[in-house]
């Protein structure tokens, strides 16, 4: 076997299809969970379920986190193949073009902004017309919306009140930073109606059927195998190997690290308190944990206002179910989050540091919580690029048993400054009159007044989550700093490779999924080369 991958993620279905194209080389793809057959994961408007059912969920959770009230905080990483793109909001944005100028190690804004337009199969509108910003001929189909909940129209009305611009192009962005700033439509990764996941993309049946390419799931991945510093393949928790020239770990920011310290290649006296033999000395394993942390306001609206549970909101679910069967829109292929945008804490910044995400309904607790009867909207502000880091660690040399995730959110008292500023932001676009003729109140407690830090920083500590983007846990670097060179290839092993999210060496200014999908284009294309 020439190359083998641990998870079937986005990176690792981006990975298995672009090495198996050349039919010289073999390639084993290698995924704990299944294939996602169940209607709520294909629907985009059965987003909730996606997020609570754990229909495809390794289910984890962090540690009590001192900055957030002592909360657990859940953390949905998806189990399937597709990994996270199977279950998550489909919403395709790609950080600004100067994160990546930032990483340094052969990246740059024009080098993601190759790679992102070779990824894209764009169905929309170029900003000029020439193909400068999109993709239109790559395996990830990127649609923006033709019809949008008339919330999400409330939202880009009250943020124009509150002094935010219109944006139609997230992605043209001046040399400066510039264009971002403002509110519009988040472009998703859907196709016709239905979630477009990354495996669908780039795994349809023709792809799997090559001769070459074995697509291995419902096997999870026990350790890597080591011989001296060599990698020679994976074992699995069956007790089966596969064996490979190199061995390709995509599991992710919290499986990749995982993974790699259960082999016995991560920091070593914590190797040695959890019963792991040391095989590399690696430090900087499992460190650098970053994430997006959000607050969200929600605000209740009469039934027939926004997406809810209940007989009030049944005439919009039939319409929505009837648009959808005739013509594959309206309701049900909405991916709810339909509005994004972006704001600066402070002046002088040289790129936006706060996400929105509008959703006409009520998304509390990760969906969980129905609030049957009640409709409304939610508006969330993120902290786009926090100071604050944290660490994945074995809880046992068990690899059944779940790493300890500690992001030790705002740790740095400087993200919870962001995250004020965003959400007194977020109270005023939901307060103008845009909202009026369909308020019923906040939902949960209101708001402070906007002059009420104290009271700002305690709604933060109290209702503050993930938005699901962490990173960084095998971040690349130089020898000594990171773990992994600019390609992925880890520093003191041989044969052995990371392309996931755990490569970044700073979380980019949005959503991660796209990103990954990214970087694993332009290192399967190194690879190539290379071979």
């Amino acid at each position: 076997m020439d190359y083998v991958i641990a998870g079937g993620g986005s990176a690792g279905c981006v990975m298995a299809a672009r090495l198996s194209e050349d039919p010289s080389v073999s390639v084993t793809l290698v995924e704990a969970g299944r294939v996602t057959r169940d209607p709520r994961l294909r629907l985009p408007a059965g987003l909730p379920e996606s997020m609570h059912a754990r229909l495809a969920d390794w289910d984890f959770a962090t540690v009590p986190q001192p900055g957030l009230d002592g909360r657990r905080i859940r953390t949905p990483r998806g189990r399937a193949l597709g990994g996270s793109s199977a279950i998550n909001a489909m919403c395709y944005a790609r950080g600004s073009l100067k994160d990546y100028d930032d990483w340094g190690h052969g990246w740059s804004g024009a080098e993601a902004l190759r790679w992102f337009k070779a990824s894209e199969g764009f169905r929309g509108p170029d900003a000029d017309g020439g193909g400068q910003w999109h993709g239109h001929h790559g395996p990830l189909t990127v649609e923006r919306p033709a019809t949008i909940h008339r919330a999400t129209e409330r939202f880009f009305d009250g943020a124009a009140h509150t002094g935010h611009a219109r944006v139609e192009e997230f992605c043209a962005e001046g040399p400066d930073g510039s264009g971002r700033d403002g509110v519009g439509l988040f472009d998703r990764t859907t196709d016709r109606g239905l979630r477009g996941s990354v495996d669908r993309a780039y795994l349809p049946a023709e792809v799997r059927a090559r001769p070459n390419l074995t697509v291995r799931t419902g096997a999870q991945v026990a350790h890597v195998l080591m011989d001296g510093t060599r990698a020679c393949g994976l074992r699995l928790l069956d007790g089966t190997e596969v064996r490979a020239r190199e061995t390709v770990l995509c599991a992710g920011a919290i499986g990749t690290p995982h993974l790699l310290m259960l082999s016995g290649i991560g920091p070593a006296d914590h190797l040695r308190a959890a019963g792991v033999t040391v095989a590399l000395d690696a430090p900087g394993v499992g460190g650098n944990l970053q994430d997006h942390l959000d607050v969200s306001l929600m605000l209740r609206t009469v039934g027939s206002a926004a997406f809810g549970y209940g007989p009030a909101m049944l005439p919009q679910a039939l319409r929505g179910a009837w648009d959808w069967l005739r013509h594959r829109r309206g309701l049900l292929a909405s991916n709810l989050a339909e509005g994004q945008g972006y704001a600066r804490s402070r002046a002088g910044l040289d790129r936006p540091d706060i996400q929105f995400h509008f959703l006409p309904g009520l998304g509390e607790d990760h969906g969980a919580t129905r609030n049957w009867g009640r409709a409304g909207v939610s508006l969330h502000a993120c902290c786009l690029y926090p100071r604050s880091t944290g660490t994945i660690r074995l809880a046992s040399a068990d690899p059944a048993d779940a790493p300890l995730i500690d992001p030790r959110y705002l740790s740095d008292e400087a993200d919870l400054a962001v995250l004020v500023a965003g959400g007194r932001m977020a109270a005023a676009i939901l307060s103008a009159p845009s909202f009026d003729p369909v308020r019923v109140g906040w939902h949960r407690a209101a708001p402070p007044d906007p002059e009420d830090r104290a009271g700002w920083e305690a709604l933060v500590r109290a209702r503050a989550e993930t938005i699901y983007h962490p990173v960084g846990t095998a971040r690349m670097g130089a020898p000594g700093e990171g773990v992994c060179d600019g390609m992925g290839v880890l520093h003191g092993a041989r044969g052995l490779r990371v392309v996931d999210a755990s490569l970044m060496p700073r979380i980019v200014g949005g959503n991660t999924n796209a990103p990954v999908v990214m970087m694993a284009e332009r290192i399967a294309a190194g690879m190539r080369s290379d071979a």
